[in-house]
């Protein structure tokens, strides 16, 4: 009996280890299972933005290559309970500064987050009631290129035509559209108009 109840002993020891892993493995194949199926329209897209499907199970499927020989990304986040899904375009161009940039009164949350930076005004009426900036690393050379109208229209026209925020740093500018793409599509006459959106807004820094 004794050996009996050991080998329970055991087995149940077994049960509580593998337990976990099993519950693991089942979430991993099951979020990479079904990234795969929705990635179906990313990979109709990819060759036209002269990119490739890139899937991680536990990071959001994305399409990326070159784009006037920088680096890029786009990442399809698909929506959550409290975030609705989004595009996330980066392209890497590095800045020498670090600064984000919102559509005012928008995005108070995002507002709040960066309330240690410190708020900038152009002195262009029609850009500064429009536009909320962030600037938290040099912020000369942030000034500088925004000191430059084409950029400022720019980054007008990019909040016109639907983005929700764009962020400038080193590794790059990020640019942010809300909708849930991964399962909408996205056509590659719309993904190649983002990626020149960053590509306009890197041209002159």
């Amino acid at each position: 009996m004794s050996e009996i109840k050991e080998l329970f002993e055991s087995l149940r020891g077994w049960l509580e280890l593998l337990f976990p892993l099993a519950v693991f493995l089942v979430l991993f194949l099951t979020r990479y299972a079904a990234q795969f199926f929705k990635a179906g329209r990313l990979r109709e897209i990819a060759p036209f933005l002269n990119g490739e499907v890139v899937l991680r199970p536990f990071s959001p499927p994305r399409i990326q290559g070159t784009y006037m020989g920088m680096p890029y990304q786009l990442s399809f986040v698909s929506e959550s309970r409290n975030m609705p899904g989004r595009l996330v375009v980066k392209l890497g161009f590095p800045f020498p500064f670090a600064m984000e940039v919102q559509p005012k009164g928008k995005f108070p949350g995002i507002a709040r987050l960066l309330r240690g930076s410190a708020s900038h005004e152009t002195g262009d009426e029609a850009f500064d009631s429009q536009i909320s900036v962030r600037v938290s690393r040099a912020r000369e050379s942030a000034e500088v290129y925004l000191d430059n109208p084409e950029n400022r229209r720019n980054l007008l026209s990019a909040f016109q035509d639907g983005f929700v925020s764009a962020s400038f740093g080193g590794s790059g500018i990020v640019l942010v559209r809300q909708g849930n793409f991964l399962s909408t599509g996205l056509a590659p006459e719309q993904a190649l108009r983002d990626l020149a959106t960053a590509g306009r807004l890197a041209q002159r820094v």
